[in-house]
């Protein structure tokens, strides 16, 4: 239920597996900037399940699970946020983000712009699994972000041992970090 009282439904789904051959995580706009800093923290690498939280059927939260158990500390990420224009967030490693700056310098990103597009169309548009390089798996988790384009926060989640267990995105379209909701 919300603030003003209105019942509102959740889902989750799963987007598949996030594959970080370096463990460099980046979040990022995937249309129009994939070539962002990756956070701070480096998780081994591996490949980690993303779900997807939905209310009124859009993309609110995105989760990436590193472990079990229950999140008991939160910790904001470094970037604390990253923008977007397109209203498509996506997760990728470094390396990918990388090797697209690469094609962009080159001329040759359109056609991951287009392939990503198809991903994400293979799911309504609400989300999409696009692998990039065959040889280690390592793949761009693409999603619709909920009320399209901002600056959505990120945080680490810890378990009461201190161990880090997930990231969250929070698309929850707060009004102090999206993109023309301030007064």
């Amino acid at each position: 239920m919300t603030a003003d009282g209105e019942i509102v439904t959740t889902t989750t789904l799963d987007a598949g597996a996030l594959v970080l051959p370096t463990g460099q995580i980046v979040a990022c706009d995937p249309i129009l900037d994939p070539w962002v800093k990756p956070f701070s923290v480096t998780v081994p690498p591996d490949s980690y399940q993303v779900l997807l939280s939905l209310i009124q059927d859009d993309v609110a939260l995105v989760m990436v699970l590193f472990g079990e158990g229950t999140p008991m500390r939160w910790k904001a990420t470094t970037p604390k946020s990253f923008g977007v224009d397109s209203a498509t967030g996506c997760l990728m490693d470094h390396k990918v983000s990388r090797l697209l700056h690469r094609k962009a310098d080159a001329d040759k990103y359109e056609k991951y712009a287009h392939r990503f597009q198809n991903a994400l169309d293979e799911h309504d548009g609400l989300w999409g699994n696009f692998c990039v390089d065959s040889s280690s798996g390592a793949n761009v988790v693409l999603y619709h972000t909920w009320g399209g384009d901002g600056a959505f926060p990120s945080f680490f989640g810890y378990n009461s041992d201190g161990e880090l267990i997930c990231l969250v995105i929070d698309m929850f379209l707060e009004q102090d970090h999206v993109v023309g909701s301030a007064p």
